[in-house]
């Protein structure tokens, strides 16, 4: 069967795109699909926090066939998957140069199939892809809705996070012969504000059926765990974090807890650098 495409994407920055979708592939990975990210920002963040521990601070220095290169053909894409050092989660590494890419390929700007003809020939090799975006509206963000199926958006509950999904909404509505919105996902969630609650029912109401049901709340434990390199399933597998990706990734894939925290075992058991797995919230 290929693999299910999927496109993360947001139009506001610093509403936890990057953490959500990591999570969201380690979860899928843990619970034993062949799962392929793909960093389509120029940030990098994805690719610099599954790299470094792996690879080292200066991963870079030696070169990297990254998502810049394949794009501009330099690299076949099957030749660039990178492993991650978790079984069955595998990346394609984002780059600084993927800003530049118009200046160096003008062409790239005008045909939005490229990234689903690259992407074309891995889709046996997976059962899940996700593509990490820029939070932004750009040729590359056209080329990544031409070459996946599904969006979603986490979006938090903050005034310019709402406005960005406002602008946002309408215009992949408007899109055609490309992905569909498939959620929007209440990202950075404190539910003990009234604010919050707030600006959820507003979200919630503006788009019925369109929203996941399970929010993702707001702790340390994300911000602990992307310090150490580490998915909030390994750093803090009973924590409130670890269980709202738990009961989220059911809702949106069909995962279930108990797959995920079993997978997760196996593979802290079996790479002899992995940490040791966190029981305590």
């Amino acid at each position: 069967m290929a693999a299910k495409l999927y496109c993360l994407l947001s139009k506001k920055g610093g509403v936890g795109k990057t953490t959500f979708a990591l999570n969201c592939a380690h979860a899928l990975a843990f619970s034993g699909f062949r799962t392929l990210l793909v960093d389509l920002d120029a940030q990098s963040n994805l690719t610099k926090h599954l790299l470094t521990k792996t690879l080292g601070e200066d991963f870079r220095k030696d070169g990297l066939n990254d998502m810049a290169k394949v794009l501009l053909r330099r690299r076949e894409a099957a030749d660039s998957v990178m492993q991650t050092g978790y079984p069955r989660l595998s990346l394609l590494a984002g780059s600084p140069e993927l800003d530049d890419l118009p200046l160096l390929d003008p062409k790239l700007t005008r045909e939005p199939a490229r990234l689903q003809s690259i992407l074309a020939p891995l889709l046996p090799d997976y059962d899940y892809i996700l593509v990490d975006c820029a939070p932004a509206l750009n040729w590359l963000t056209r080329m990544a809705l031409m070459a996946t199926s599904e969006v979603i958006i986490p979006t938090q509950p903050e005034a310019y996070a709402i406005q960005g999904l406002e602008d946002l909404v309408p215009w992949l509505d408007r899109m055609t012969a490309t992905a569909q919105l498939f959620k929007v996902v209440i990202n950075m969630y404190r539910g003990n504000t009234q604010l919050h609650k707030l600006l959820a029912e507003r979200i919630e109401a503006n788009y019925p059926g369109r929203v996941a049901k399970q929010k993702v709340r707001l702790t340390i434990d994300f911000a602990e765990a992307a310090r150490l390199g580490l998915s909030v399933f390994e750093h803090a597998p009973a924590s409130s974090s670890a269980l709202d990706m738990y009961s989220l990734c059911f809702e949106l894939f069909g995962l279930s807890a108990e797959n995920v925290q079993g997978r997760m075992r196996e593979k802290a058991s079996a790479i002899p650098s992995a940490e040791p797995v966190s029981e305590e919230v």
